[in-house]
């Protein structure tokens, strides 16, 4: 016999105190976020170390050599932290934008409305399950990349740091994306128009000086430069910006991110349409 009442036919219900967060329901959350996400492996963890590796074989067969080089660095060396950090950012904006553009198409999006979350716990459960999918990547692209250079960390707390916030702020624009797109096709534009240019003109394939004068405001003020140019400086020790500034660029951004994506799950922005 129970000595909970409210458990009885007949029995009073009691509000469940959650406390300052509702850890259990967070968790889950979490765990939900990244089961549906590595449930399919061989898209989210293989397919982008195979992409990498095509990659730098591609352009190990025709560039790599003696005199190669790129940005003070032998190109390979230059190149395998951009491959590594495109398969980060790649991972984080599929990760909150795919799961909620499928749950509207699947129209259980409505749901997050009526989950005992607040917004700020759904906004971190989200990035949370991003940061933690693409240092799972960031691991399993750099050890199918390690044959190519041998290359370890110089600064290992560096690296990691610029991976997570890299990941961080691109998760949360992805979640603003994914909020705003009603279907798939919406996301693909997003990220075909707007990520990947971002992506490629922020100095993976290239260092600053190649550039003309010009043009290089334009690829310093694009943040993902920094967020490049700090695993670079993480995995070999050189960086064409200074670190900290680029450490304060991209927390800058996050947080202007975080904001963003708040307020929308605040309002309830597109989650019942």
């Amino acid at each position: 016999m129970t000595d909970r009442p409210d458990l009885l036919l007949g029995g009073t219900p009691t509000a469940r105190r959650f406390g300052l967060l509702n850890w259990l329901g967070l968790l889950t959350f979490f765990r939900r976020e990244m089961a549906r996400g590595f449930k399919i492996w061989k898209i989210t963890l293989a397919a982008p170390a195979i992409r990498a590796v095509l990659f730098a074989s591609v352009f190990g067969l025709a560039i790599d050599g003696p005199d190669a080089t790129m940005g003070g660095l032998p190109f390979m060396t230059f190149l395998v932290p951009g491959l590594i950090t495109v398969a980060v950012l790649e991972r984080a904006f599929e990760s909150a934008a795919f799961s909620i553009v499928y749950d509207k198409t699947e129209g259980i999006f409505g749901d997050l409305a009526v989950l005992p979350l607040t917004p700020g716990e759904i906004v971190f459960g989200f990035a949370a399950a991003t940061v933690t999918g693409s240092l799972m990547v960031a691991a399993v692209v750099t050890a199918a990349l390690f044959p190519f250079v041998g290359l370890l960390p110089e600064n290992p707390g560096v690296l990691v740091f610029f991976v997570v916030i890299g990941a961080l702020m691109i998760g949360l624009f992805s979640q603003i994306a994914g909020l705003w797109a009603k279907k798939w096709d919406y996301i693909n534009s997003v990220q075909t128009f707007i990520f990947l240019p971002f992506v490629f003109f922020s100095g993976v394939f290239f260092a600053l000086d190649s550039l003309p004068a010009a043009i290089r405001p334009l690829a310093q003020a694009n943040p993902v430069f920094y967020v490049v140019d700090g695993i670079r400086y993480g995995m070999t020790g050189q960086a064409e910006a200074d670190p900290v500034f680029g450490a304060f660029v991209c927390i800058g951004v996050t947080a202007f991110f975080w904001a963003v994506s708040y307020r929308l799950f605040s309002v309830g922005y597109r989650m019942k349409s």
